[in-house]
């Protein structure tokens, strides 16, 4: 009878110990934004862990992120980059909108040949250690090159002190402050 009770004592204490580790870590909502460095492209889209958000730069509401960060935590980042926006193969500028706001039928097969030069991306990578969550920045660098900012701390080492948006300074000194690459492989 003892050995039954002590078997059936270690298997409920192994039981939930197993639970204990299945358990998710808590998150958080936090907001997420795009910035994107490299002159010339534009991000039309981006995800984190199959969170999407919109790439026209604003705060957007909300991704869910883990309330504190874990050594070995990854992420899963995908994008839509557009490496010519406002222009097709050739150099030809969308046709005009139609007076009344509707789209002519010219203007959507050049959005079609448009949308067919985009580039698609993605990347698993480690989460860079946060101690704050303040909210997601996903900062594209040059290369095809992500970065994801989640500390708070972090996020104000980057953009603190940065004047002037629509400069190129702005964005070169972004690149440099995460060690970001100015010049590609082939």
């Amino acid at each position: 009878m003892k050995w039954f009770s002590i078997s059936a004592w270690l298997f409920l204490t192994l039981s939930l110990l197993g639970c204990q580790s299945m358990a998710q870590s808590k998150t958080i909502g936090a907001g997420a934004r795009v910035v994107n460095t490299v002159p010339g492209t534009s991000i039309v889209r981006a995800s984190f862990n199959g969170q999407g958000m919109g790439g026209g730069g604003g705060e957007e509401c909300c991704v869910s992120l883990p309330e504190q960060w874990r050594p070995g935590m990854t992420a899963t980042i995908e994008w839509v980059k557009d490496p010519s926006p406002d222009v097709n193969p050739g150099g030809r500028r969308a046709p005009r909108w139609n007076p009344d706001g509707t789209t002519p039928p010219e203007w959507h097969r050049w959005m079609k040949e448009h949308e067919a030069n985009y580039v698609r991306r993605r990347v698993t990578m480690a989460v860079p250690k946060y101690e704050k969550v303040s909210s997601l920045v996903l900062v594209f660098l040059p290369c095809d090159e992500v970065y994801p900012l989640i500390d708070s701390a972090e996020q104000g080492r980057v953009f603190g002190g940065l004047r002037g948006r629509s400069s190129q300074g702005w964005d070169d000194e972004v690149v440099r402050r995460l060690g970001g690459k100015t010049k590609c492989q082939r």
